[in-house]
């Protein structure tokens, strides 16, 4: 049976592409997202006449509302990375991760695959 939840959560294979030796690097975690409540919301349109700072701010603010959570991202020192706000806005400040989630989120949300 089906239940209806306006808060309905997921997990989903994000793929951060890393540059390396002239070529990208594949690295995966599971992210966990939030459904947004409409799908237009990911359509948000971005503000008009903001210079690329204010894009990318724009950008950040959209993704931290969907993602709520992961797994499998280690630290160096050993561990995995605990989730917090404070956590996912430092990775979000990355922009090959910060891409990565943006391209699962549409992906799981919207059924839009890239295109390697």
């Amino acid at each position: 049976m089906f239940t209806f939840t306006d808060r309905y959560s997921f997990e989903w294979p994000v793929k951060v592409r890393l540059p390396a030796n002239g070529t990208d690097e594949v690295k995966e975690f599971t992210g966990v997202f939030v459904m947004p409540e409409d799908e237009m919301e990911i359509f948000e349109a971005r503000p008009e006449g903001e210079d690329m700072a204010g894009l990318v701010t724009f950008a950040r603010e959209r993704l931290a509302k969907y993602w709520i959570g992961w797994k499998d991202i280690a630290v160096e020192a050993g561990g995995e990375l605990p989730f917090s706000p404070e956590n996912r806005d430092q990775m979000l400040k990355q922009r090959p991760i910060r891409l990565a989630v943006d391209a699962a989120l549409t992906e799981a949300v919207l059924g839009i695959r890239e295109k390697n």
